[in-house]
């Protein structure tokens, strides 16, 4: 549940940020003439209405590797208060940009996981070099960057330098800071309005930016003649996020409450769904989109879509029995069936399979046992009666922070769990969907062992094998560096799923 707060506070990151890059052949000139160097900008950020932290953005003039630049940097703080929860969120950003608008490097520094995770990258001959380190670790890769690629921050005075025109649309990319690749981004000049800023009535453009990714994810900006973008409005399904330009005392004022939980959770219809089913049929129907985009069809749960209608279908859930003769037995050999699970032993930034802390926990908790399952089974266990402290208070800790603090919510649980089973040599994924609990569907994180086939568990509830009440999301399987993709899911059904229980 408290990963669904996360995806939410960081698409402000992504969307806030995200639009466009173009080659576009552009005056040195007209940059600082557009720009008026240096900038200082301060912006109030609201959801739901709430005030819950602000941004602040300076631009100078600078040098990068001798040549003259554009520095950027870009302060972010967020605030997710509600009853006995206090979760803050700050993430800086620091970047060069040429004067020809084209990236040459940034570095972020974020405290999602109540540590610093840092994240630097170089873009030489298109190519951006990449490190990531989180907890001590790092991890390296790179990402192709096509020629027409610019920074985030510069969109606005792209916009401007390519004319604003009502009704036009066109297709632009973006390095953005927080998937760490380009985006295609759809802008369209919507029409002309008028804002209040400071006491004055100030002249602008409506412009939206539809981001190709989760389905579509559209802000909407007010943008002045001069380049200055006075609000920017994120509506993520019922949950309105804003930020509004304004002064540093009001930006840096106190934050309020605000349960994003009660206003993503998802009431079902028809019957209650029974506490550690096998079995579980729903009708489902979607407000927007496409069925078959929004929830995963696998080897444990079927969708069957609507032919007349692709928003609507039926869910089919049933946990599968598993033979313990049949599990493999360690150590993990390449499946002769073609499947590539073997990915799925990787050590990635969030789960460090190969740290000597994991490994020796895992080796300790396993105690010699080399079937799979029954491996998998202990290490469940274990993660479920050892993270005593059950809480919020860190975003997304990595799996060597839960292993020392043994504490955490949904997402602590799953990325213990997979990196200590792959650290044995057990195949482990992340699972993100929405489970019945108590009243309700939730948004929520669960892993899967590879044990002949995958076997959803459940460590966070108690449960060995996940009931049929996890219904599985749309998105990725295996993690990348900044998890975001277990978003999409969410993106998809977010306000827009309706349930029906039927058996």
């Amino acid at each position: 549940m408290k990963r669904m707060v996360l995806f939410i506070c960081y698409l402000v990151f992504v969307a806030m940020q995200s639009t466009m890059g173009q080659t576009v052949e552009i005056e040195r000139a007209e940059i600082e003439k557009m720009m008026r160097l240096p900038q200082d900008d301060w912006l109030d950020l609201t959801l739901m209405g709430t005030k819950i932290g602000y941004a602040h953005i300076y631009m100078e003039k600078s040098e990068y590797e001798g040549e003259e630049a554009i520095r950027v940097r870009a302060d972010t703080v967020m605030e997710i208060k509600r009853t006995g929860t206090h979760l803050r969120l700050e993430t800086t950003r620091v970047s060069y940009v040429g004067t020809d608008l084209v990236p040459r490097y940034f570095i972020s520094t974020s405290n999602e996981t109540g540590q610093e995770k840092r994240v630097e990258g170089e873009i030489k001959n298109g190519i951006a070099y990449l490190k990531t380190t989180l907890a001590g670790q790092t991890t390296q890769s790179q990402q192709s960057i096509p020629p027409d690629t610019v920074f985030e921050q510069m969109i606005s005075y792209l916009v401007l330098k390519r004319g604003i025109r009502l009704g036009d649309e066109y297709t632009l990319h973006v390095f953005n800071l927080d998937l760490l690749k380009p985006v295609e981004t759809q802008v369209t000049i919507v029409r002309e309005d008028s804002i209040e800023y400071e006491g004055e009535i100030k002249s602008v453009y409506v412009i939206d930016y539809t981001m190709d990714i989760m389905g579509g994810v559209t802000t909407t900006g007010w943008m002045g003649l001069d380049g200055t973008t006075y609000r920017m409005e994120i509506g993520l399904m019922g949950i309105p996020m804003v930020l509004t330009k304004t002064d540093m005392q009001t930006a840096l004022g106190e934050v309020g409450e605000v349960d994003v939980i009660l206003n993503t959770k998802i009431f079902a219809q028809g019957k209650v769904p029974i506490p550690n089913a096998s079995y579980l049929k729903a009708r489902l129907r979607l407000t927007k989109g496409e069925l078959k985009k929004a929830v995963m069809t696998d080897h444990r749960q079927k969708v069957v879509v609507d032919v007349t209608n692709p928003r609507n279908g039926m869910l089919e859930i049933a946990v599968p029995s598993v033979d313990v003769s049949n599990a493999p037995h360690l150590p993990f050999q390449s499946q002769e069936d073609g499947s590539d699970v073997e990915q799925f032993l990787k050590s990635t930034v969030y789960i460090q399979t190969d740290d000597p802390k994991i490994r020796s926990r895992a080796v300790e908790i396993i105690d010699g046992e080399t079937n799979t399952w029954k491996a998998a089974k202990k290490l469940c266990h274990w993660v479920h009666d050892n993270i005593y402290d059950k809480n919020l208070k860190v975003g997304f800790g990595s799996a060597l922070q839960t292993l020392e603090s043994l504490e955490g919510d949904c997402t602590e649980h799953t990325v213990l769990l997979i990196a200590l089973a792959r650290s044995v040599g057990i195949p482990a994924r992340i699972c993100a969907g929405i489970v019945f609990q108590r009243d309700a569907f939730y948004y929520h994180f669960w892993p899967e062992v590879y044990v002949g086939e995958w076997i959803a568990m459940e460590p966070t509830l108690g449960q060995i094998q996940a009931d049929a009440n996890h219904i599985q999301l749309a998105g990725s399987t295996l993690e990348s560096d900044s998890m975001l993709e277990f978003g999409e899911g969410v993106m998809r059904t977010l306000n827009q799923l309706e349930i029906e229980v039927i058996e």
